[in-house]
């Protein structure tokens, strides 16, 4: 069974995700759904091993081997892009492979909300976009990268394990590392840009204390830092940040994150309603001075909720259910996806009947 014709297959149909697994058929992810390739085979631990020869670059070996899993970009024959995680599972091997579109959408085609657009425009500060892993963080930062470079000249440093989408060079610099192959971990790579006199920096993912404290760093000395959390809104972000520390730094890391902190956007992956793929519905926070003075005192965060919702006219937040409303009232979702992805779903429908709204 040949790979490449699978992965034809999947860009042909549009999927998503490819699900290859030992002793399964090929599945894809079509729209949120899984669907079987009904007229192929089995793979067999051959045809796994004979995919992993061809796909898994050669600095990964000893990191399968030790670890039980990897990730990597990998390019078809075609010329379509994959982010590729590779793991081992009841000693056979699986892989997940991630569609990577070729070209990068704009803000506008991505429908994502207008102040994404006053965001990209900042010079310095922390902009974080988190939600689970598949909600298009990498997508929607991609487009925030891509209107920089077409915008303004700027040197821009990407940090990626793998590198996701290629930039050709606009108005803009463009160098993208690859941990793994260019640096060995993000830390050490961002300590590296510091360097590298950058004007903006997208670091993949805050994944430790270092990290997260060298891009808070960055933040506050004047450049701009793009990074994600697999985190599901705001009010968890801050907290997953906070617990990367130890408590006697807690009260210098809200400092940092008071003046360092532009915004955490926060989205899901929501059907539309003409059934042509998934929109972002997206949870924003602007760290204006009620959200600073929460983050510099507030123990747990909880009262920033009310805050995002009630921010919308003069700041640009929005809350998830307030996302999902505006998307629905545009057309671009139904009713009935709208309130199965609520948050709070009486007061939604309450909202959608024109109560309190």
């Amino acid at each position: 069974m040949d790979i490449e014709k699978i992965l034809k297959v999947a860009i042909r149909g549009g999927a998503s995700d490819v699900i290859l697994k030992t002793a399964s058929l090929p599945r894809f992810r079509f729209n949120g759904e899984l669907v079987t390739l009904t007229d192929g085979q089995a793979i067999t631990p051959q045809i796994m091993q004979a995919w992993i020869d061809k796909m898994l670059p050669a600095h990964l070996h000893k990191r399968l081997a030790s670890a039980g899993d990897a990730d990597f970009a990998y390019q078809s024959s075609a010329g379509n892009r994959f982010r590729v995680n590779l793991f081992r599972q009841r000693q056979t091997y699986g892989m997940v492979l991630r569609v990577i579109n070729s070209a990068v959408r704009t803000l506008e085609e991505l429908q994502l909300p207008p102040i994404l657009r006053t965001l990209s425009e900042e010079k310095r500060g922390l902009i974080l976009v988190t939600g689970a892993t598949g909600s298009g963080k990498s997508t929607t930062l991609a487009s925030m990268i891509q209107k920089i470079n077409m915008d303004r000249a700027a040197h821009i440093v990407t940090i990626e394990d793998p590198i996701e989408f290629s930039f050709k060079d606009e108005r803009s610099t463009i160098n993208q590392r690859e941990i793994g192959l260019d640096s060995e971990s993000f830390s050490s790579a961002l300590r590296a840009a510091l360097r590298q006199n950058p004007d903006v920096i997208f670091v993949g993912e805050l994944r430790d204390h270092e990290t997260t404290e060298t891009a808070l760093t960055a933040a506050e000395t004047g450049h701009l830092v793009l990074s994600t959390l697999h985190t599901s809104d705001a009010v968890e972000s801050l907290t997953r940040l906070m617990s990367y520390f130890e408590p006697h730094k807690h009260a210098n890391i809200r400092q940092m994150l008071a003046q360092s902190l532009r915004a955490v956007l926060s989205q899901r992956l929501v059907l539309r309603r003409d059934g042509q793929g998934l929109v972002a519905a997206i949870e924003v926070m602007i760290v204006n001075a009620t959200v600073r003075e929460a983050i510099l005192k507030s123990e747990y965060f909880t009262a920033l909720h009310q805050v995002i919702a009630t921010g919308g006219d003069q700041y640009g937040m929005q809350s998830f259910d307030q996302a999902l409303l505006a998307l629905y009232r545009q057309g671009i979702i139904t009713r009935e996806v709208a309130i199965a992805q609520s948050t709070h779903r009486a007061d939604f429908e309450l909202k959608l009947r024109g109560v309190g709204v």
